[in-house]
């Protein structure tokens, strides 16, 4: 990692990856306050394009209008573009598959940089399916409660709704779907000396600590070119 002026972080380059539930997008709002890194993370990016009524939204529209993926092309395109603005940032939720993960590291050697974490959080599915169908949600606040965690308090006056994406029928579609097309990029990255595997069941500040003490560790040689600035250990908050 490298120091940065006027942040108050230093400049990180972590990808992380893991099924629904396992604390991914957590963890990234966590290592990017830390480390003043941006957080991108797909879902918001299809979002804020449909929003902004890009083109490129107009046709990412379409395809969910007709319930199907949107393409690896234009999922690659907008992380690109958010990256090719970026020089530190926590990626969330990208890549998902083998052929999104070779544009990334294509993209990632004509820039000359590497990671400085590829991190997998793991879980057990009957462990997320418990996490994820506990939630419930304030029809009134928009709030998110579960059952069993973090229970309403008395001034929210809900109702609590379970969505349909917390059903447990929904969970278990989404973590084969999972385990089909993102997981075997465990083994992609593991090849190359580049992956961490955390528990994702351990308590929230453990999990970010141990991301950051891998992140300021020297890298492992990959067929990825060093970066020319090099990297500086630091002190990370807690």
């Amino acid at each position: 990692m490298t120091p940065v002026e006027g942040i108050q972080g230093y400049i990180v380059k972590i990808l992380l990856l893991g099924p629904q539930g396992a604390g991914k997008g957590t963890q990234a709002q966590r290592l990017a306050r830390i480390t003043g890194a941006r957080h991108i993370a797909t879902g918001d990016l299809v979002r804020a394009e449909i929003k902004a009524r890009t083109e490129l939204g107009r046709i990412i529209r379409e395809y969910n209008d007709r319930g199907e993926l949107v393409p690896d092309d234009i999922v690659v395109t907008m992380v690109m573009r958010r990256l090719a603005s970026s020089d530190s940032w926590v990626l969330d939720g990208f890549p998902r598959n083998k052929a999104q993960a070779g544009a990334l590291d294509d993209a990632m050697q004509a820039a000359g940089c590497e990671f400085d974490a590829v991190v997998a959080l793991e879980a057990p599915d009957d462990a997320l399916v418990e996490r994820l169908s506990g939630r419930r949600t304030s029809e009134t606040t928009g709030a998110i409660y579960h059952l069993s965690t973090n229970l309403p308090p008395a001034d929210d006056p809900g109702p609590f709704v379970q969505r349909d994406d917390d059903k447990v029928e929904n969970i278990r579609h989404r973590l084969e779907i999972y385990h089909q097309e993102t997981e075997p990029l465990k083994d992609y990255y593991a090849r190359g000396g580049r992956l961490l595997r955390v528990d994702a069941l351990q308590p929230i500040d453990t999990v970010t600590g141990t991301i950051l003490r891998a992140a300021e560790e020297p890298p492992v040689p990959t067929k990825l070119p060093r970066s020319a600035s090099g990297r500086e250990r630091y002190a990370h908050a807690s």
